[in-house]
């Protein structure tokens, strides 16, 4: 339905790109993947009975591997891969299968960049043990040049009090945490996508990436009530972010405008 409907418009090219469920930030000196809440071990935790396939982790790996060897096709290397936060999914334990499968992935990913930066979500209450194992710090936020990365859920200038950090000197954010999607319909059909929300928080460039969790869509900002809510974004806000869809079938992505002009 992406490409057939006219309402939409390519996005422009810019250092930061759309990429698959990722943002590629593709400076001269260094390249960054950023990727947020993979949400391991989440079908273990809302299947208690019954035969269930195991499918969240293979294919994790599996949209990784898309997304390497597209930039293996353009010959970009990373420097860097950062996840913005709910890497795992338990608040208060590490489950049998997040300890095997987390590790798993950390493995994988770990050699494709030179760097791995863990940001802590709401989600990572007892992450530290699982990224000790491989000598992996977990940060409540991270800067690079201009842009700072952070999960979404606490509002950052709590933050930049104890980094000794400057908000002039920030101009994106890229955020996480609302794992967000709309519903896209026509005569014939209705149909949901991940999508990447674009626009001005506090004066400043904002990304809000979708779930990179394979087994669920996410929250849908056009039908959705009251989850937009827990962001540090409030609702009305986010109404005039515009919505991006990527297409990995056409390798683009789409403009859809804005959110309140969606509803």
């Amino acid at each position: 339905m992406i490409n057939q409907t006219t309402q939409t418009t390519l996005f422009p090219q810019s250092r930061i790109k759309f990429l698959d469920n990722a943002l590629l930030i593709n400076d001269i000196e260094n390249k960054i993947l950023v990727l947020a809440d993979l949400h391991i071990g989440y079908e273990e935790s809302v299947v208690e009975t019954g035969i269930f396939p195991r499918i969240q982790t293979h294919e994790i790996i599996t949209n990784l591997s898309k997304i390497f060897d597209k930039l293996n096709k353009q010959n970009i290397k990373l420097d860097k891969i950062i996840i913005l936060g709910d890497l795992k999914h338990e608040h208060g334990k590490i489950s049998p299968a997040e300890w095997r499968e987390t590790l798993y992935v950390l493995d994988f990913i770990s050699k494709k960049a030179k760097e791995i930066i863990l940001i802590k979500g709401n989600h990572d209450n007892i992450l530290g043990p699982i990224a000790n194992k491989r000598n992996i710090q977990v940060k409540s936020l991270y800067q690079y040049n201009d842009i700072l990365f952070m999960h979404g859920d606490k509002e950052y200038k709590t933050a930049f009090k104890h980094k000794n950090k400057k908000d002039k000197d920030i101009k994106i954010l890229i955020l996480a945490h609302l794992h967000p999607a709309i519903t896209l319909s026509d005569e014939y059909k209705k149909e949901k996508y991940k999508s990447f929300l674009l626009g001005k928080y506090k004066r400043k460039q904002t990304y809000i990436l979708p779930s990179f969790n394979p087994i669920s869509i996410g929250y849908d900002l056009i039908t959705g009530k009251g989850k937009k809510e827990f962001l540090i974004i409030p609702e009305n806000k986010l109404k005039s972010f515009d919505a991006i869809i990527y297409n990995p079938e056409e390798d683009k992505a789409y403009n859809f405008g804005k959110i309140k002009k969606l509803m």
